[in-house]
């Protein structure tokens, strides 16, 4: 029946209702005059502007928890060797590690529910999938000390899926991790490093891994899933939103990585990182380091600078191994972690920058640049 639904909703979302909102009121509150002794805190270079909805940006597609969330706990999922016995080794798994455990979410099932609200052994964290514009990422969703849990409000940003909490109401860009209308605005979420990749691949990674579970979550065999965006992945369609202007300087379902530093923002197409595999970059005040990870198929993104220094680096003989310009320490690309030479033990900070297609990107950051273009 949710099938049902969600396939009546992509052939509705061409003609979605846009909805005028009326300006945002807000309380006036008291701001202190500063003082000559009073020094305004300096804004953190890498903070994300804040942003504000217009009127009409806003576009209705569906009713509020249409689409359900998952609120998940440990009955839902699989350990790798029975998740094997029910998902492929090729079935696409959003995957990520926190508090030392490690969890996959395959995207044939987040398709039919785009959030999922789960616990890393007593630390909230929140999944979500946008189908339109294939975009993964995970939030750490305690906001001033309390947890929040989050549905899908059912509104489309730029054909970006908007959540909304259930403690405030306050609406929020999945893209940006940011509150856009409400009582958190303009609460900007902490977003935690996952990676897009093959089932396959991370479990062999990861052997103790758990795996989100189609016949516990849906009671449907996973070879009888039935993806409703399937064919929209290989369609010419980008979004669905009409007079949707699209950003020509790519081919609109581009897979990229978009990659943040304050007001500045870069696109790095996935096959320009293939090819590459490894490129050292500046974006705005942020030396970033963009790793491709040719077992997992997904790309890993670090800061490049630790306390004392700005590193640069480059494929050591030793597969799967960087090396510093700088001091020459031998770093483990996977982990991010200086294993021999003057750094020994030092990590570097890893970094979100989601694989998204370059039509959604775009129009929530139209000013971007494109790693590789003049």
């Amino acid at each position: 029946m949710r099938v049902q639904i969600l396939a009546g909703l992509l052939l509705l979302l061409a003609a979605c209702q846009t909805v005028q909102l009326e300006p945002e009121m807000g309380r006036e509150t008291a701001v202190p005059l500063p003082t000559s002794t009073s020094i305004p805190p300096t804004p953190d270079p890498l903070t994300p502007p804040k942003r504000r909805l217009n009127a009409g940006e806003l576009q209705l597609a569906a009713d509020i928890d249409d689409i359900p969330a998952i609120f998940a706990d440990s009955s839902l999922f699989l350990d790798a060797a029975a998740g094997s016995q029910e998902w492929g080794d090729e079935e696409l798994v959003i995957a990520l590690e926190v508090n030392g455990m490690a969890k996959a979410y395959p995207v044939r099932l987040l398709s039919l529910h785009e959030i999922v609200n789960d616990d890393f052994d007593g630390r909230p964290v929140l999944v979500t999938w946008c189908p339109l514009c294939f975009s993964a990422i995970a939030f750490d969703p305690v906001v001033d000390g309390r947890a929040l849990t989050f549905g899908v409000s059912g509104y489309l940003y730029n054909d970006n899926l908007v959540m909304y909490d259930h403690q405030t109401n306050t609406l929020w860009s999945q893209l940006l991790g940011q509150a856009m209308r409400g009582a958190l605005r303009p609460t900007q979420l902490s977003i935690l490093p996952s990676l897009l990749t093959r089932w396959g691949d991370w479990k062999a990674a990861r052997p103790d891994t758990l795996i989100l579970s189609a016949q516990r979550v849906e009671q449907v065999a996973a070879e009888d899933l039935i993806d409703p965006y399937a064919g929209y992945y290989t369609s010419g369609a980008a979004g669905f939103s009409s007079g949707l202007a699209l950003d020509e300087r790519l081919p609109s379902k581009t897979l990229v990585a978009g990659l943040l530093a304050g007001a500045d923002t870069r696109a790095y197409p996935l096959e320009t990182m293939r090819q590459e595999t490894l490129i050292n970059d500046q974006l705005g005040a942020l030396p970033a380091l963009l790793i491709f990870d040719p077992e997992l198929e997904a790309v890993r993104i670090y800061n490049r600078r630790t306390a004392a220094q700005t590193l640069t680096f480059a494929w050591s003989e030793t597969p799967g191994q960087l090396v510093d310009r700088e001091t020459g320490t031998v770093w483990d690309a996977a982990a991010g972690v200086a294993i021999s030479g003057p750094l020994n033990g030092e990590s570097l900070t890893q970094l979100s920058g989601p694989l998204v297609f370059w039509f959604a990107w775009a129009a929530i950051h139209p000013d971007t640049t494109i790693y590789g273009a003049e």
